[in-house]
């Protein structure tokens, strides 16, 4: 989803601009992965199963993707898309990074923010991601 805006500029009494910015910290992090979601389970499913869809657009995939529900047998939630996966280097570089995304500068995905697939920190502490890359 391209989102238009501009950066927001402070005007002193001096007559000094300046741009805001963030301070990447452990609270900003706890605030952005945690405290921006309400109904925290809601979030997680909402915002993986978002991705998923989102995977499929750009591999133009009519297949289902996949959602399991935890049980007493196995307690994982599970998102299998079939799109196009993340490459090594977007694992690690775009997929940890947050408001980094691939779909910043296109209008048919849901997301655009770089914040959804970090949604299981809402949750739990520590989640495992399996990329089928091509």
């Amino acid at each position: 989803m391209i989102i238009k805006g501009e950066n927001d500029v402070v005007i002193g009494n001096a007559g000094e601009t300046k741009s805001f910015t963030i301070a990447a910290s452990a609270k900003a992090f706890k605030v952005l992965s945690s405290n921006i979601y309400k109904n925290k389970i809601r979030a997680v499913v909402r915002e993986l199963v978002c991705n998923a869809v989102d995977a499929h657009v750009l591999n133009s995939n009519k297949k289902p993707y996949i959602v399991k529900a935890p049980n007493q047998i196995d307690p994982r939630f599970i998102v299998r898309d079939f799109g196009p996966g993340l490459s090594d280097e977007d694992m690690v570089e775009l997929y940890t990074t947050y408001f980094a995304s691939t779909k910043a500068e296109r209008n048919d995905q849901i997301g655009a923010l770089g914040l959804g697939s970090k949604s299981p920190f809402s949750y739990t502490p520590t989640f495992s991601v399996t990329s089928y890359h091509d």
